[in-house]
């Protein structure tokens, strides 16, 4: 056993020692695809151009809940920000025992939203559906960029804490591009088991 191991450190060192971005997207892709509970992927640019990618796990535990259980200031709080008609609600437990509910609906204009709230009514993040002809110029050229040949499902505007990111959405994935395009993030989509 301590011999295979020690052969397999030989070749990821030969690896890495000849193809360092090689190695890089190899390990993401390994630690995105050994998870069976279904998750998240984030890739993060290490260099200014763009091309070495790292994935890492993100989660918590989700389950749907019924409408009436969500805390009152964050149903407020959601229906203030978006003007929406909620349809869906999940709460989240997340990794540092924090909760977040996240409510579905669809706004006045017939666009799907998606709200993240505490339960004191803090909005975390708020995405919106949005027509690809909202989003700008820069965005629209870096998903191009990484998803070239990728047919578009949907595009998003989701704002955090005042800063706008866009989501394309695209079959198994979806890429979250920063308003000024110098950030991207992949993010695999979820499978209902």
């Amino acid at each position: 056993m301590k011999l295979k191991q020690h052969k397999l450190i030989q070749k990821i060192m030969i690896v890495y020692t000849k193809n360092l971005q090689s190695i890089l997207i190899l390990t993401g892709i390994a630690i995105s695809t050994s998870f069976i509970y279904p998750c998240n992927v984030q890739a993060q640019s290490l260099t200014e151009k763009g091309n070495i990618l790292i994935a890492q796990n993100l989660g918590g535990i989700v389950r749907e809940i019924p409408l009436e259980e969500v805390a009152i200031p964050a149903m407020s709080a959601a229906k203030t920000a978006t003007n929406a008609e909620f349809e869906k609600a999940r709460i989240e437990l997340k990794s540092d025992g924090s909760l977040i509910y996240i409510l579905r609906g669809k706004n006045q204009q017939g666009f799907q939203v998606e709200v993240q709230a505490t339960p004191t009514g803090t909005l975390v993040q708020v995405d919106e559906q949005i027509d690809v002809s909202a989003v700008p110029e820069i965005a629209v050229k870096a998903f191009q960029k990484w998803a070239p040949n990728e047919q578009l499902i949907s595009t998003w505007r989701s704002t955090r804490l005042g800063e706008f990111y866009y989501q394309f959405v695209i079959q198994d994935f979806w890429l979250e591009i920063a308003a000024d395009g110098n950030q991207i993030i992949i993010y695999r989509k979820k499978i209902n088991l």
